[in-house]
């Protein structure tokens, strides 16, 4: 596997690449994204003054992007990009109406539970402090 994956590293080729473009894109997004602020966190570290942490910077963002473009290449991972996009569009989404329908209830849920912790909380509180806890 790591043989195949050094091998996919350095190679051109794109898999299957009319398949799964939106999951894949956004993978690819994620990931250079990472490398590019871990890229900056190096340059604004200054470990090896201003020129060496330019260049170290610049490196870990450029080799990061292309470790990203080879690895949403990479045939078992394309693959599961793939079927993870034919599964998305497979999910039924709500409403707009029903996802505000829902927030809400969620929201007063929640308000509720945490009025009700408080009380727990006071009422134990109060017993203690009244038996000298």
């Amino acid at each position: 596997m790591f043989s195949q994956l050094m091998k996919e590293l350095v190679s051109t080729n794109n898999y299957k690449s009319s398949q799964g473009r939106v999951a894949r894109r956004l993978t690819f997004i994620g990931l250079s994204l990472v490398f590019i602020w871990g890229g900056l966190s190096f340059f604004n570290a200054g470990y090896f003054g201003k020129q060496g942490a330019m260049i170290g910077g610049a490196l870990i963002a450029l080799l990061g992007v292309w470790a990203s473009f080879r690895v949403i290449n990479f045939p078992t991972f394309a693959d599961f990009l793939v079927s993870v996009e034919a599964e998305m569009s497979k999910v039924s989404w709500p409403s707009k109406r029903d996802l505000f329908a829902n927030t809400k209830v969620v929201l007063i849920f929640m308000a509720l539970f945490t009025v009700l912790i408080y009380a727990y909380d006071f009422i134990f509180k109060t017993f203690f402090s009244l038996i000298g806890c």
